[in-house]
């Protein structure tokens, strides 16, 4: 599977057009406490086009450990195994 990096990359456009926002430029350290209007809307928005683009299922205790977008990259890399 991908790298780190490339998945980063890869979401990178999901949350341009969850937050509307061209300019945006996710890390992994980005959170609900850096990007604004991150609420439990857009995480839910974020979630399902992830599992979307990847094939993968979240199990809800899963999401409700997510800090960052780092342990997005790290969960979905575990999915993918």
């Amino acid at each position: 599977m991908k790298n780190k990096e490339e998945i980063l990359k890869k979401i990178s456009p999901i949350f341009i057009k969850i937050f509307k926002n061209k300019k945006l430029r996710i890390k992994f350290n980005s959170s609900a406490k850096n990007i604004k209007n991150w609420d439990s809307l857009a995480h839910i928005n974020i979630i399902l086009n992830i599992e979307r683009m990847f094939k993968i299922k979240f199990k809800v205790s899963e999401i409700a450990e997510l800090k960052n977008v780092g342990e997005m990259v790290d969960l979905i890399l575990k999915k993918k195994k």
